[in-house]
């Protein structure tokens, strides 16, 4: 139970001191601009359509990756912010608009009320500081038109970690990269075409309606991709089968690894976009080893020094291979580095504690039960009682110790006291570095 609190605990208690700073700001534009309803009613009104917007946006999501659902907000964020002349009515419009949004989806994505709560006053912040410094330059100058833009942008990316990085503990710049990899593209187009509504608005406001064909258009090319990229994701997951299969004794491992891999995900009380990605990249772990000779991956005995080299190669080449495919480009850490040990001792790059992705540590300690549990051409399989207890005897050391905490919640193992050694039959070899065994 306290490790469960202390992965929860984290997340409301960001949501709630970035909860205050907007309303503080909030309140600080109150007292300097004045109360929004001394706007003018044609303001008020585009302030309306403008909610209405991103409301709508969130029931057509894009599904840019298997793993992350993207909402066509960033443009109508930016007309806010540009089109409405008080920044504090473009900031509150912002928070209606979001939190409404937010709560129309967030049964049916499991998002906590502390996840909505950190929705709503990053985006209050983020428009209320761009739209007070965009409107100190020249309104509607090409100017201001793009420096509003590229703050709004640099306020969601330095944002973005406090949804992802409470809950996943991983790095605030490793979020942020990772965010810009997968969202640049559809968020520059976004910013694209409010600059060219921002500019039709400045002759009549209507013409904002002239939006909607090239909206709707980059909503399907977008859909279309996801279509493709689900096809892409399908194609993977078979040359990750065939690689389980070129070996008996590991047929199914990769299945078997990425359904473990959401237990302990579950167990942590994780949900989300993040979720999918690490499920998603423990289905293809191991398929940098189809470039593995056979004489090296299927050898009935230890591998020499030589032969665990180019078995410890199979990280790199299979983050070289996903690279190519823009569907897993996020993931492509997370499968280099999961066979890196919490105290640096793994490889490829001996990456310790919370330099590790976190997907990576939860994939290891799943992977490494796995293969404990599974025969092998140089031993018998472990039972589940001595995997269990070499995962505990590793916690803070090999693994992360609060994914092995959830790993053995998930297995009903938490309290269980570690199993006394029993004699292993005459041709087993134990093996106590699972991770790094050949067929892990």
């Amino acid at each position: 139970m306290r490790t469960t609190v202390v992965r929860l605990l984290p997340q409301p208690l960001v949501g709630l001191q970035i909860s205050a700073l907007a309303l503080v700001g909030l309140g600080g534009a109150w007292l300097l601009l004045g109360p929004i309803w001394m706007s003018q009613p044609k303001d008020l009104l585009l302030a309306a359509v403008l909610v209405v917007w991103v409301v709508a946006c969130y029931r057509f999501p894009i599904h840019l990756r298997r793993s992350q659902k993207v909402e066509m907000t960033a443009m109508a964020l930016y007309l806010m912010t540009v089109l409405l002349p008080d920044p504090l009515l473009a900031a509150t419009c912002a928070a209606v608009g979001i939190f409404a949004g937010e709560m129309t989806v967030r049964a049916k994505r499991g998002n906590y009320y502390s996840d909505v709560a950190t929705a709503v006053a990053r985006w209050t912040i983020v428009v209320l500081v761009a739209g007070v410094l965009g409107h100190s330059l020249e309104t509607g100058s090409a100017l201001f038109l793009v420096c509003t833009a590229a703050l709004l942008w640099t306020g969601d990316i330095l944002t973005a970690p406090l949804v992802i990085a409470p809950m996943t503990g991983e790095r605030p710049f490793r979020v942020m990269m990772s965010y810009v990899r997968a969202a640049a593209l559809v968020d520059v187009t976004q910013y694209l075409l409010g600059m060219l509504g921002a500019l039709a608005a400045s002759v009549a406001i209507w013409s904002l309606g002239l939006l909607i064909l090239p909206t709707a258009l980059v909503y399907v090319a977008l859909k279309n991709v996801k279509e493709l990229q689900s096809n892409t994701r399908l194609i993977l997951e078979s040359m990750a089968d065939t690689v389980d299969l070129r070996d008996p004794y590991t047929g199914g491992h990769s299945q078997r690894v990425a359904k473990m891999t959401a237990r302990i995900l579950d167990e942590l009380g994780l949900n989300g976009p993040e979720v999918d990605l690490v499920v998603s990249a423990a289905r293809v772990h191991d398929i940098g080893k189809i470039g593995i000779p056979d004489a090296v991956l299927n050898k009935p005995d230890r591998l020499t020094a030589e032969e665990e080299a180019i078995m410890q190669t199979h990280p790199d080449r299979g983050a070289d291979l996903l690279k190519r495919y823009p569907d897993f480009a996020r993931g492509v850490d997370i499968i280099r580095h999961h066979h890196e040990a919490w105290d640096g001792t793994g490889y490829p790059q001996r990456l310790k504690r919370g330099d590790i992705p976190f997907g990576s540590r939860v994939i290891a300690v799943a992977d490494s039960y796995d293969a404990m549990t599974s025969d092998r051409p140089y031993r018998w399989a472990m039972s589940h009682e001595k995997a269990v207890s070499i995962l505990r005897e590793g916690r803070g050391k090999q693994w992360d110790p609060q994914v092995v905490d959830g790993f053995l919640r998930a297995v009903g193992a938490e309290q269980v006291p570690p199993p006394l050694p029993t004699p292993l039959p005459p041709l087993q070899t134990p093996s106590l570095e699972p991770v790094h065994a050949k067929g892990a």
